[in-house]
């Protein structure tokens, strides 16, 4: 993440001075791929040539490096960290002493520097903070040609279990879907292959329509001879696949009976997958 943003900074013309980390050699090499002006410095070194600083590290390094930072000396300027599961407050050691905190959190997966900065511009970035704070925020936002949107600090773990709903739930799943094609007897490349296609337009019908109408399958259409047909295979194969399988039908339960599917042949399907509390009321 600290990669990708800076050599995207640098780019749109925002000037990455220094960077700082705990192993030299992996600062070294981070430098030269965000820019050639970047310098290698210590953290203590920080608060002495640069009063904006993004913090992208592990979610239990951010308040580490805000006590060393502080302990440096660092009383003024900005700084924002990029983690979407804690707010501000995991830089109170840096508050307490005048600096202006808050969050600035991608939302996108990161698998590597490379990947990163193609994937980084353009997309959503939650915001928590002010002053000084939210400005830097908003202007890193509209550097990368992306979209904020603000947050309270307590809404965080709303917002980032959507995040990882939409990403890593999604890995879950279909490395379920392909432990079901492999028992099937497909191979796992020739599966993940297979499985491209459909997961690309129910996406995609997602996004255009909204979840509730992009809904098809058996669950929609009231067909519990199927789902308990599926069941049973699910059950035979892994019970991890089995109960994700079961919890994801609970869901779509829900959608279904938002999109008027027959009450009776919902509750078949519930019966199944032992959803009984089941919101019935399609709100």
């Amino acid at each position: 993440m600290a990669q990708a943003l800076g050599r995207l900074l640098c780019e749109s013309g925002e000037p990455v001075v220094a960077l700082a980390s705990r192993n030299r050699a992996h600062a070294e090499r981070a430098a030269r791929m965000i820019g050639p002006s970047v310098h290698v410095v210590a953290i203590e070194d920080v608060p002495r040539v640069a009063m904006h600083v993004l913090v992208a590290v592990s979610d239990s390094g951010i308040t580490p490096v805000a006590e060393a930072l502080a302990a440096a000396g660092m009383r003024a300027g900005v700084v924002l960290h990029t983690c979407g599961a804690k707010g501000p407050d995991a830089l109170s050691a840096l508050a307490e002493r005048g600096v202006a905190c808050g969050v600035l959190h991608p939302l996108q997966t990161i698998v590597a520097p490379e990947q990163g900065v193609t994937a980084l511009a353009g997309v959503t970035f939650a915001i928590v903070g002010s002053g000084a704070a939210r400005e830097w925020a908003e202007q890193i936002v509209t550097r990368l040609h992306g979209r904020a949107v603000h947050l309270l600090a307590d809404r965080l773990s709303y917002y980032h279990a959507g995040a990882v709903m939409a990403s890593n739930a999604l890995v879950a799943v279909l490395d379920a879907a392909l432990v079901l094609m492999m028992q099937a007897g497909i191979a796992r490349e020739t599966a993940l292959a297979a499985l491209g296609p459909i997961t690309e337009t129910s996406l995609g019908n997602v996004l255009a329509r909204g979840p509730q109408s992009a809904l098809t399958g058996p669950v929609v259409r009231g067909d519990a001879g199927t789902v308990a047909a599926h069941i049973r295979a699910v059950r035979d194969v892994d019970p991890t696949v089995a109960r994700l399988y079961e919890a994801v039908t609970a869901h779509l339960l829900v959608l279904a009976r938002a999109r008027g599917t027959e009450a009776d042949s919902l509750h078949a399907i519930e019966q199944l997958v032992g959803a009984v509390g089941v919101e019935t009321t399609g709100k």
